[in-house]
């Protein structure tokens, strides 16, 4: 057995990481990737915004409303309301009395575009608190949202005016409360919800993105060198294992590489951006997040990495290796699908458990580190189980690669694989 030298390792990688940075793809995607990104968080914002909504719909003026009731306490207590609150760009009207001339007159505008919609609170309706909102934009539920609320603080209003309540005992009362998370632990920094959500999805599509395309990269570039018989002439210069260790450091290095140029672009946009840096202060984006994320990033990829090697020295095709690539993918695509509901319940047992298994590790353990600080024994232990797999990974994919990248023909059976195992 030939002794593994790292100075051969260091030129296979030297030679993947020059041959992937200077493709156009490379520096297409890496600039390209952050721009959309941008596009599709912000995008929905402006969308949902009140003056963007103005845009959507060619007109800039607001969102005309119509509460129609026969008790015009009520209703006007509504309307005043539905302006109060925060980020609404509402216009507001009472009907009152509510006749049923009235409600045709106000199907006929709702049919004309002149208003957005409108509330029928007759009697019936304040009886049984059922109130119908007939309005032309079904997809709007911020709106639909708000005129809940709107609806629920005046008739709650309403009542204790009526057992004798005064206009600001009332409005004392009633008054929302303004609840702000603070982190327990050593740390008493404001927690703000939207990191949750905001962040952790941020940077788990990168992890997410660049585990997956980097290491499919992995796997076509030893199909590639194996169905050219490349591999045949440089496992005279080099071991099987050597060959794979570059490869996977190589490339890898190219998805850190393209991280790299990330951060670096977002940390110049938030010192040149006031908008960003407050964005990023409120968010909580601080450089243990960060640290946290190349660790998971790099340990993550080291590991599927290893994995996609010994599929693409497997198979002798594109197509066939296509079928094992869901296989491969499926604790990932299991753990994106758990993001939303360890953000809740991140110290539930389940929620635990998922985050130590390795293979969900580097998505689920980052995120709870993100959304929660949870055991340092818990955190030293995915790190172990981690790396210890890893290592049976790379173990296990160097003797099939050591094997299967000179083997061509027919699918090598379960049977087959065993001994190349054994006898590798």
């Amino acid at each position: 057995m030939t002794e593994f030298s790292i100075h051969k390792v260091w030129i296979i990688a030297k030679r993947e990481y020059l041959e992937r940075v200077r493709t156009r793809s490379f520096i297409l995607s890496t600039f390209a990737t952050p721009l959309l990104m941008g596009l599709f968080l912000i995008l929905p914002a402006l969308i949902s915004a009140s003056p963007a909504r103005g845009i959507v719909r060619d007109s800039e003026r607001p969102a005309r409303i119509v509460i129609a009731s026969d008790n015009r306490a009520l209703a006007e207590l509504a309307s005043g309301e539905l302006m109060r609150q925060r980020g609404t760009r509402y216009e507001p009207s009472v009907v009152s009395p509510a006749s049923p001339a009235e409600h045709e007159q106000l199907d006929q505008r709702l049919d004309a575009g002149d208003i957005e919609g409108y509330v029928w609170l007759d009697g019936p309706a304040r009886a049984s608190r059922h109130v119908v909102f007939a309005t032309g934009r079904m997809g709007d539920f911020i709106l639909q949202r708000r005129l809940g609320d709107a609806l629920s603080y005046a008739f709650a209003a309403d009542r204790m005016v009526k057992q004798g309540s005064s206009a600001g005992d009332v409005a004392a009362t009633l008054q929302p409360v303004d609840l702000t998370a603070v982190r327990a632990g050593k740390s008493s920094s404001t927690y703000n919800a939207v990191r949750g959500a905001a962040v952790v999805l941020l940077l788990m599509f990168v992890m997410l993105f660049s585990l997956l395309s980097y290491g499919v990269m992995v796997m076509r570039s030893v199909m590639e060198e194996k169905s050219s018989r490349i591999t045949e002439v440089l496992l005279c210069a080099a071991s099987a294992q050597e060959l794979m260790t570059g490869k996977i450091l190589g490339t890898g290095s190219v998805g850190l590489t393209q991280i790299a140029v990330w951060f670096t672009l977002a940390a110049f946009g938030a010192s040149r951006s006031l908008y960003l840096r407050t964005a990023m202060t409120a968010l909580d984006v601080g450089p243990s997040l960060i640290v946290y994320f190349v660790v998971f990033y790099i340990l993550g990829y080291l590991l599927y990495s290893a994995i996609f090697a010994g599929v693409g020295a497997i198979f002798n095709s594109i197509d066939e290796a296509q079928q094992w690539n869901f296989v491969v993918i499926l604790p990932l695509i299991a753990a994106s699908a758990m993001i939303l509901p360890l953000a809740t319940a991140s110290d539930a047992p389940i929620s635990v458990v998922v985050s130590l298994f390795p293979f969900c590790s580097p998505i689920l353990m980052f995120e709870r580190l993100a959304v929660h600080d949870p055991p340092l024994w818990q955190l030293a232990l995915s790190l172990m189980l981690l790396v210890a797999t890893i290592g049976a990974a790379m173990f296990i994919s160097g003797r099939i690669y050591r094997t299967g990248i000179l083997m061509y023909g027919k699918r090598p059976t379960i049977r087959e694989l065993s001994r190349w195992l054994r006898h590798a």
